[in-house]
């Protein structure tokens, strides 16, 4: 019987879950929250895959969670893993826009990055993401986006894009969305 070979891209995969299944199992549990997920993102040899200028949250950790699964505050082996490969794909785009590896890029940038994602957003609505997620040094300076608040922003959007895709009517020919109060006052409370 012939030994098939796997290709580079697999290999580097299989190696990348088996690093990932390593991490996931040092903290002993059958799933991890987000303390959990916090520890591992911030303290272990995963840390150095991401911008060496933040650190992870709390908050990020809740949200992160929030994006990947929605029935639970846990993450599986498999859970644990999708979020991490969401934040190395967020994480490659910001890296093609912080030309000089200050963990910061520029607004277009973010506009930019939104668009590749998929994330199809209108002007207004990317008027305000860049007036919410954005800092200025001061007045005078520029407003710049942090990888932190990157994060942060992609993490809501996915959020709401997998909600909304849930909650909308097929048969509806823009796409409309009918939510309880109920519905929508946890909907927010999660972001």
């Amino acid at each position: 019987m012939p030994v098939q070979r796997q290709n580079a891209n697999d290999q580097s995969s299989s190696s990348s879950n088996s690093f990932l299944q390593q991490i996931f199992e040092s903290r002993l549990k059958s799933e991890i929250d987000e303390n959990d997920l916090l520890i591992l993102l911030n303290d272990t040899e995963l840390s150095r895959s991401f911008d060496r200028h933040s650190k992870f949250t709390i908050d990020h950790c809740k949200l992160l969670i929030s994006a990947v699964v929605h029935s639970k505050n846990t993450l599986s082996l498999p859970e644990f893993v999708s979020v991490i490969n969401l934040l190395y794909t967020w994480r490659n785009f910001f890296r093609r826009h912080d030309l000089d590896r200050n963990g910061i890029i520029e607004p277009y940038a973010l506009v930019n990055i939104l668009n590749s994602l998929r994330f199809n957003l209108s002007p207004s609505t990317l008027e305000i993401i860049v007036k919410r997620y954005s800092t200025r040094v001061d007045n005078n300076s520029p407003a710049k986006i942090s990888f932190e608040h990157y994060v942060q922003l992609c993490a809501r959007l996915t959020l709401l894009n997998n909600l909304m895709q849930q909650k909308s009517t097929n048969d509806s020919p823009r796409n409309i969305c009918s939510f309880s109060i109920d519905e929508f006052m946890q909907l927010a409370l999660n972001l």
